[in-house]
């Protein structure tokens, strides 16, 4: 009916290049959303150069062991979770696009690391993958650092 040509569609081109453009984005996330479930990616790499976090919005991607200081949980917002303390913050931030940089600084709490490993959208247990963690950097630390930093 819209596009018979009874007037609605030159009076209402702005409702209707609102509600294509609106389709179009809807569309986008659902074959995103689809493709993510059907295509799992793990959400968190450990190798001997350091991880690749994938856990969280925006993604952080990989941080070398030498560029973390320290790894724990801590409840923040009512959800425990696992920070990575980093040397140098600002490091990280140069490396990342700079929407990725606001968002992260937008919804980092004031007294929160910027890295966090989320887990809530998978079934691992956060202190076994906090051990696992843990393992992985005191490995590097005692081969690589010669045990000292």
């Amino acid at each position: 009916i819209v596009f018979l040509g009874v007037g609605l569609y030159d009076n209402n081109i702005w409702i209707i290049s609102f509600m294509t453009g609106a389709l179009i984005v809807t569309i986008s996330v659902l074959s995103v959303h689809v493709y993510s479930i059907l295509v799992p990616k793990p959400v968190l790499v450990l190798n001997e150069d350091g991880l690749r976090d994938m856990t969280t919005f925006p993604r952080i991607g990989d941080i070398p062991w030498e560029d973390i200081d320290e790894i724990y949980t801590a409840k923040i917002l009512k959800k425990k979770s696992i920070y990575i303390k980093l040397e140098d913050t600002e490091k990280l931030y140069s490396r990342l696009p700079w929407l990725s940089r606001f968002f992260i600084k937008v919804n980092t709490p004031k007294n929160a690391d910027p890295v966090v490993i989320n887990l809530s959208k998978t079934d691992e247990n956060i202190d076994e993958v906090l051990d696992i963690l843990k393992a992985y950097y005191t490995n590097y630390k005692t081969f690589t650092k010669g045990g000292e930093r």
